[in-house]
């Protein structure tokens, strides 16, 4: 199926800028750097928490193709102690930065203010960026299905981000992206709700909602985009999600961490 031209033209990027990347820090010099890093907080853990609250990962992003969020007044650290303090199991932080203005300077200011695990998104499409992220002080990285064209391609960075020690939460979008990625058997899996193969790039909760189900029982299951408030929640977790990864709602607000602290109680 044939992703959105947006999707393929964020690849292309990404993969240049990797090119470039490589020539300033070489693999070598960021596995020295991962090997003195601190051991990593396991999401997975997170997520599994017995508690009767919803565990979610709460987003920080600055803008997005579609929205800006915050122009003026950027304030990663303290967004994401704000989260902490309303209750997220993790922090999600957005360093696409060309598509969706973020930076992987935002990581160790993230980490250093915060005591949970702290996720890196963007796309991942070498193992180099996998290095990096576990470089900068990343627990969890996202690997998301539609960056790769095989089953063999996919596996190779997977497991090297295990080699690494990091905790690679595998996106799907589909039951196709679902079989590509399931030869890997990963144990931590989101279900992104926002269509990347159709024209409007549309977000539908029934993706999550139909293909929960049809994951193996062992698989933690974390929801992705277009969640906005409790009933969303109830709706996904009697379908099987365990998390929750949500961002544009709490972010649109003034205080994201108060928009946080409202959805929970």
């Amino acid at each position: 199926m044939k992703k959105n031209p947006t999707i393929d033209l964020i690849l292309e990027y990404k993969r240049e800028e990797v090119k470039f990347l490589k020539e300033t820090y070489s693999l070598r010099d960021l596995e020295e750097k991962v090997a003195c890093r601190d051991r990593a907080f396991p999401l997975i853990t997170a997520m599994a928490e017995e508690n009767d609250g919803f565990r979610v990962i709460a987003e920080i992003k600055r803008s997005s193709p579609f929205t800006c969020f915050k122009p003026v007044g950027f304030d990663p650290a303290s967004i994401a102690r704000s989260y902490q303090l309303a209750g997220a199991a993790a922090v999600s932080v957005v360093t696409e930065s060309r598509f969706f203005a973020g930076s992987s300077a935002y990581i160790p200011i993230v980490k250093s203010a915060i005591s949970i695990p702290v996720l890196r998104k963007d796309f991942i499409v070498d193992k180099w960026q996998v290095a990096e992220s576990a470089a900068l002080g990343a627990d969890v990285v996202l690997l998301m299905a539609i960056n790769h064209e095989s089953c063999s391609e996919f596996r190779e960075i997977y497991e090297y981000t295990l080699s690494i020690g990091i905790e690679p939460l595998v996106e799907v979008h589909s039951e196709d992206e679902w079989r590509l990625v399931e030869p890997v058997q990963p144990k931590l899996v989101g279900i992104n709700n926002r269509d990347f193969y159709a024209p409007d790039l549309k977000v539908d909760l029934n993706t999550s909602l139909n293909l929960a189900p049809k994951l193996p029982a062992d698989v933690t299951i974390v929801s992705e985009s277009g969640i906005s408030n409790k009933g969303h929640l109830n709706k996904l977790r009697s379908a099987g999600v365990s998390g929750f990864l949500i961002g544009s709602s709490l972010m649109q607000g003034d205080d994201p961490g108060v928009e946080l602290a409202k959805l929970l109680s």
